[in-house]
């Protein structure tokens, strides 16, 4: 799990970034599943509530996303 270990030191604004960049992309692979699923990983391991855009089973990409660095929460972005 190379994805992991190579978030877990990103800051998360830059892990904010990269899911914005996911927004709107259609294509599917399993490393682009891997990697998404990594990125979720850590922003959970950083304390970020991700209950906005995963539910334990899916992520959304419908919308970009913000931090409300007061609760530490991802808020979409309309």
């Amino acid at each position: 799990m190379r994805n992991v270990a190579r978030l877990s030191s990103t800051p998360v604004p830059q892990l904010i970034e990269y899911f914005n960049r996911e927004v709107g992309t259609r294509a599917w692979t399993s490393e682009r599943g891997a990697f998404d699923t990594a990125l979720i990983d850590a922003l959970i391991n950083k304390g970020i509530d991700v209950s906005a855009v995963y539910d334990g089973s899916g992520i959304s990409f419908k919308h970009k996303v913000s931090l409300n660095a007061e609760s530490k929460t991802l808020i979409t972005l309309a």
